[in-house]
């Protein structure tokens, strides 16, 4: 999965909103369970910050160069689906200029 290791070149940090009970973020828990290691043993100083908190929105926020933040829902998705959506999001910091 070529997403893994180009996360640290395109985001400063990626937020992962969930609940830990709700049946909406299921599929984050499971995209975690799945990715959560191999993710950090492919970018091991990268912030990749999990908030759990009851009842939240599941989201993905990511932060790129000069504070510029992107936020996409995940409630409800399947893992795959996230996938998708963490690569547009790698996507569209390749498109943003980069600090020095």
């Amino acid at each position: 999965m070529a997403w893994k290791g180009a996360i640290s070149k395109s985001l400063q940090e990626l937020r992962i909103h969930l609940c830990q009970s709700g049946p909406a973020s299921s599929g984050v828990r499971e995209f975690l369970i799945s990715n959560y290691a191999e993710i950090k043993k492919a970018n091991p100083g990268f912030p990749l910050l999990v908030r759990e908190c009851s009842g939240i929105e599941a989201k993905l926020i990511a932060r790129y160069d000069f504070g510029v933040e992107k936020s996409v829902s995940i409630q409800g998705d399947n893992p795959q689906s996230i996938i998708s959506k963490l690569d547009q999001l790698i996507k569209h910091g390749e498109s943003l200029p980069k600090a020095a």
